[in-house]
């Protein structure tokens, strides 16, 4: 008897840590600002979760590839910048693949705390930016509505 509760408990255990896992993603993303008519676009990135993010595709309007996606890093506590050639002094800029989105970076208690900006610019009108990313080696995927 007393087996059968210490099994039932683990698979409760089991249960509740894979629902934190999968259930809740941890990216969480906020668009910022559009520009151009709606051909570039800056969404915030933040990090819910105890483990870094790393970003593995960017589509818009489905399943396109845009022309450009890059993460601005803000290390200076500035904000982000809406550019449209992603070389603007004193911003950093970097391809999305080789940025890991580190934990605490997430909006807590209303303040603003992302230093991660997805910078996405092509020549059609954006409407939506779908994110591909990976935490604890599981692919998730966020999308942000840009209408």
């Amino acid at each position: 008897m007393k087996r059968t509760g210490i099994f039932m408990g683990l698979i409760v255990i089991i249960g509740v840590v894979l629902y934190f896992v999968l259930a809740q993603p941890k990216l969480e993303a906020n668009l910022l600002g559009t520009g151009l008519e709606q051909k570039v676009v800056v969404i915030t990135l933040g990090n819910d979760g105890f483990r870094d993010i790393e970003l593995l595709d960017i589509r818009i309007n489905g399943a396109e590839k845009p022309e450009i996606a890059k993460v601005q890093v803000d290390e200076s506590g500035k904000g982000f910048v809406l550019s449209e050639t992603f070389m603007d002094e004193g911003y950093i800029f970097k391809d999305y693949d080789t940025v890991k989105i580190e934990t605490g970076t997430a909006i807590k208690d209303g303040e603003f705390q992302s230093k991660y900006g997805l910078s996405v610019k092509d020549d059609v009108e954006i409407n939506s930016v779908t994110i591909l990313y990976k935490y604890l080696g599981i692919e998730f995927e966020e999308n942000v509505q840009i209408n």
